[in-house]
Order: structure tokens, then sequence, then C-alpha cells
């Protein structure tokens, strides 16, 4: 996704809309740390913010709640956030109530669209990349399925190493991170009072 965007093949991109679900609300309801605070806004929102950091290189800001649910946990176990006034606008859902781990993302823009759909560590995982006919019709399509081990682990690993061995930080992504998710933390805290 991060090659195809620095490509500018999908021209102006309108909006983004993300998942990453997983399966873990009884295990958090079991942990007494684990079921408080923001739940998994924290846990999963996260790297969801970063992923569209790392997408898009930039710091998106006015982000707001949209939805928050205690349906299993005493903490939120799920949740949906965005920034309706970014461009492009974004989209999250989280959830620890996803009996199949999952992820997926859709952005739609000028000139087309590109999709994900699940991860290399949760089964075969599709791109697919959306050619826009005008003024309409069926859009020309690229799918690429990758079923493999799960290259992210190493390529994290040794990401890091690098950036050790360079002195170098991206300590103004997790400072930007956090002040979202503190300022989404408070929204939360205030919608349960």
């Amino acid at each position: 996704m991060k090659e195809l965007l620095s490509t500018n093949k999908l021209g102006e991109i309108y909006s983004v809309r993300l998942f990453y679900g997983n399966g873990t609300a009884r295990l958090v309801r079991n942990s007494g740390w684990r079921d408080q605070g923001a739940g998994v806004l924290l846990d999963l929102g996260s790297h969801l913010l970063d992923t569209v950091h790392f997408w898009f290189s930039h710091q998106f800001h006015n982000f707001s709640i949209h939805s928050a649910n205690c349906f299993e946990n005493n903490a939120c176990d799920h949740i949906t956030f965005g920034s309706a006034y970014s461009k492009p606008v974004l989209h999250f859902e989280a959830t620890l109530l996803s009996w199949r781990n999952h992820f997926y993302a859709d952005i739609y823009a000028e000139k087309g669209s590109a999709h994900i759909q699940s991860l290399c560590k949760w089964g075969p995982s599709s791109f697919v990349i959306r050619s826009r006919k005008i003024p309409s019709g069926k859009p020309d399509e690229e799918v690429i399925i990758l079923s493999q081990d799960d290259p992210t682990w190493r390529a994290e690993y040794m990401h890091f190493l690098s950036i050790c061995a360079k002195s170098e930080s991206n300590i103004d992504n997790d400072f930007w991170i956090n002040g979202v998710l503190q300022h989404l933390s408070k929204e939360l805290y205030e919608r349960q009072a």
C-alpha cells in the first residue's frame, strides 16, 4: 500500500477505512490490569494510527470517537473513531470481539481504490487495486494474494536494529500517536461519566 500511494496512481485520496479485530475480549476481561481505562482504543487503535501515519507520512488531527461499547468487558471492547475533517477522511474500527483475527483497509480515491483483506499471519492476504472507469463501469482490477508465513516480525526486528545502528528515532510519531490516544481517551471517559 505504501508503495502504491507513493506513485500517485490513485490520484487524490478521498477516504481511508481501517478495521483491526481480534478475539481477546475474554482474556482481557480475565486480566485485572488490562480490563480498565480506554481498553481496545489503546490496544489496537495505536496500530491503526501508526499504519495511516506510515502510509501517508503525515500526522492527522481532529480525531473524535464515533461509537464506543463495552459489550463483554468493563473497558471498551469495540470502538469506531476517525477524523471527518482531514484529507483524506479517516474511519477506524477496532474490536476485541472478532472471533477470527482480521484486518482490512479500504482506500477510495479519484482514480480508483485499493483494498487489503487480512494479514499473512492469519492466512492468505489479498491486495486489490481497482482502476476507476469514467463515467462508470466495472473497474480493471489487479489482485495480489500472499500465502506465506508472517513476514512482519523479522522485517520489524531488522528495521529496529537499523534504527539503533544509525541512532535514529521516530519519537515524533510516538508522541503524535500518544497525543491522539490521550485526546480520544479523555473523550471516552467523558462519554462514560
